[in-house]
């Protein structure tokens, strides 16, 4: 082995100091994104934040006072529905640039990903890698 183990630690260190740079980075540019949707009829107009909460709510045309209330509420919520979808999407793919590739980014921002899971398969990896000292564990 070329480096040592001490090497290695200070080396993924430094990445690691890296990585919470980029990412308070990302959370610097979340805080400011929204995203704008249009209804296909541009009878209402949504905008939600970075998290997917609607901050704005807009009728640019007359077209909402035809429709009957079960169209509306429809409208309302495929709108919605669609901005937050563009929301997520943006934030993946602005954390697909600072989280190791493969990550379940979706699910990690859906709050479905399985994070014990992840810390298991990452401890694993570390363990083992030649020249990682023993643990005494199995």
């Amino acid at each position: 082995m070329s480096t040592s183990w001490h090497e290695e630690i200070e080396r993924a260190y430094a990445e690691l100091e890296r990585s919470q740079q980029a990412i308070a980075q990302v959370q610097r540019d979340m805080s400011e994104r929204t995203v704008t949707v249009t209804a296909p009829n541009r009878a209402l107009t949504v905008v939600v934040d970075a998290q997917g909460s609607m901050v704005d709510l807009t009728f640019p045309t007359r077209a909402y006072r035809s429709m009957a209330g079960p169209e509306l509420a429809a409208l309302l919520i495929e709108t919605i529905a669609e901005a937050r979808r563009r929301a997520t999407d943006e934030l993946a793919a602005m954390f697909s640039a600072v989280l190791p590739q493969g990550a379940p980014i979706v699910d990690m921002l859906n709050g479905t990903a399985d994070i014990d899971q992840m810390i298991n398969d990452a401890v694993r990896l570390v363990r083992d890698q030649p020249g990682a000292p023993s643990t005494g564990r199995g």
